[in-house]
């Protein structure tokens, strides 16, 4: 009897030292998240377009907002191409391996008047290629196309969705921006993403999200189509996520009336910021 009340004790003692643990955890999170809310609220709110940005930060290890500042966080938009990584996904699963394209440039939808050449699923996600998702997008399966929504959580494409749906020309596929975050944290550690991260690394440092590149990040830049209070035709988004190889935080920011390449410089300004008031290190 006196072992077993000496074993409860110390399972006591344990059980004491786990919460006590689990305490000091979450005090420290909220810490945290109050920390980066205010570097974040400041940042902004020193902009003198700061009545046109929306963003929020996120916990990669758990998809915890940490901080936000986005009016009808789960009201579905247009997103523009932060879809296509999601496109990709789709078409590995009926596929093996993925093709290289040709893009011609503005007789074949792309952003880029004169094309991107020859290009890999990479290269197509490191320059957000129009080209290349349209036609990728083109031999993906509904079903398919379905499937990856419902495990990632994002609202289905609409029935039946056009390539140019598909990939966030048109307005037709809406996400809400705290679904979108949540199915970038889940992207992050899936074996069958490599492609795409890769991509999104170069992204940050050489693509279109490349005013990321002091940063240690991957990164997915979109232009959406405004249909809302319109500033101009496009609506720029970004998404990023640090450190590139282990991602902890995650940065879902857009900027009305302006394109991905420029919500992706926001982007940086606020990690910068971050680092900067010792909130997060390089």
């Amino acid at each position: 009897m006196e072992a077993l009340r000496e074993a409860l004790r110390s399972s006591a003692a344990a059980l004491v030292i786990v919460l006590a643990g689990a305490s000091a955890t979450a005090q420290s999170s909220d810490l945290f998240a109050q920390s980066a809310q205010a570097v974040l609220e400041k940042a902004s709110n020193a902009r003198s377009d700061s009545l046109r940005l929306s963003w929020l930060l996120m916990d990669v290890r758990n998809g915890q907002v940490l901080a936000s500042h986005w009016s009808g966080v789960n009201k579905p938009i247009p997103v523009g191409s932060l879809t296509k990584p999601f496109v990709a996904l789709a078409y590995s699963r009926t596929h093996i391996g993925f093709p290289h394209y040709i893009c011609a440039g503005t007789s074949t939808r792309c952003w880029l008047p004169r094309g991107h050449g020859s290009l890999s699923l990479e290269q197509a996600v490191t320059f957000s290629c129009n080209s290349y998702f349209l036609q990728l997008a083109k031999e993906i399966s509904p079903t398919a196309m379905l499937q990856v929504a419902s495990e990632y959580g994002l609202s289905a494409a609409p029935a039946p969705a056009t390539p140019a749906e598909l990939i966030g020309l048109d307005s037709g596929w809406r996400i809400a921006p705290l679904d979108l975050g949540h199915a970038y944290v889940r992207m992050t550690s899936q074996p069958d993403t490599a492609s795409i991260r890769n991509g999104m690394r170069q992204a940050a440092l050489t693509g279109t999200a490349h005013s990321l590149a002091a940063e240690d990040a991957i990164a997915k830049t979109g232009t959406a189509p405004c249909i809302r209070d319109c500033l101009a035709s496009g609506d720029g988004l970004v998404v990023v996520l640090t450190p590139s190889d282990n991602p902890r935080l995650l940065l879902l920011l857009r900027k009305r009336g302006t394109t991905g390449a420029a919500a992706a410089a926001i982007a940086a300004g606020m990690l910068k910021t971050l680092r900067e008031d010792h909130v997060i290190q390089h």
